[in-house]
């Protein structure tokens, strides 16, 4: 699949680089069923990832606060600009850092554009708590926990199999009587990120509430959002429903 930006970030030369690779190691790819791309930008890193059946899923990570007008703006570009949808763009934040500007944001679409157009058949193993995705001949690229995107420290895991399935809603908490006439605005992120069957990414603003997650999810919080969301039985309700619709199948 291209990914080529519409915004004229050049990757022409990277996807010819792909094309060379998916050539040469095509039964590679078919038994790894994933493919997937790293950069790193400035103050931004990002995964890129994609099954044989063409879903993809960008994890960016950044050392600035990642406020929802910025992942709102962020993600409108880069749904623009690659064949992404909303779901399968996950923003993280840091906490307790400067908001992010125009410079962090171009850091941001400048790393997802180089993850996308670095693309490598690869291995996606999880230990329980956290994803480690190889190369097909066992090259570590990347690591996932709820503590941070590493580009380095890929341990032992069982290998995951299956497509890649991801959900996004802004979800409205609940409001007292004295506060329905308050206006709207407080809307809050829910993403989740399914790798095949056996682990479900859950990305919320703010720091997670206590006791969301589970076997198999990996809780990421302060991404698409700064600001945390209520802890109310509305937001849960909502987060359980958003977790199911990338559940098995």
């Amino acid at each position: 699949m291209n990914y080529r930006s519409k915004r004229g970030l050049s990757l022409s030369l990277a996807g010819l680089v792909v094309a060379g690779l998916a050539a040469a190691l095509g039964l590679a790819a078919a038994r790894a069923g994933y493919r997937a791309g790293t950069a790193r930008s400035g103050g931004a890193l990002a995964l890129a990832l994609d099954d044989r059946r063409g879903h993809l899923a960008v994890i960016a990570q950044a050392d600035f606060a990642v406020t929802r007008a910025f992942s709102d703006l962020v993600a409108a570009q880069a749904m623009k600009s690659y064949a992404l949808e909303r779901g399968g763009i996950l923003l993280r934040g840091a906490a307790g850092a400067h908001a992010g500007t125009p410079d962090d944001r171009q850091d941001l679409m400048d790393a997802m554009a180089a993850a996308l157009g670095r693309m490598e058949p690869a291995r996606i193993l999880f230990d329980g708590s956290a994803v480690a995705v190889t190369s097909s001949e066992g090259r570590c690229l990347a690591t996932l926990s709820a503590a941070r995107l590493a580009f380095e420290g890929c341990g032992a895991g069982e290998a995951v199999r299956g497509p890649i399935r991801t959900a996004f809603q802004m979800v409205e908490p609940a409001h007292g009587l004295e506060q329905r006439a308050a206006p709207a605005g407080d809307l809050y992120p829910v993403d989740a990120i399914a790798l095949g069957d056996r682990v479900r990414i859950l990305a919320l603003g703010g720091p997670a509430p206590p006791g969301i997650g589970g076997p198999g999810i990996v809780v990421l919080p302060f991404s698409n959002d700064n600001a945390a969301p209520p802890d109310d039985s509305q937001m849960r309700a909502a987060i359980r429903a958003v977790l199911a619709r990338v559940g098995r199948r």
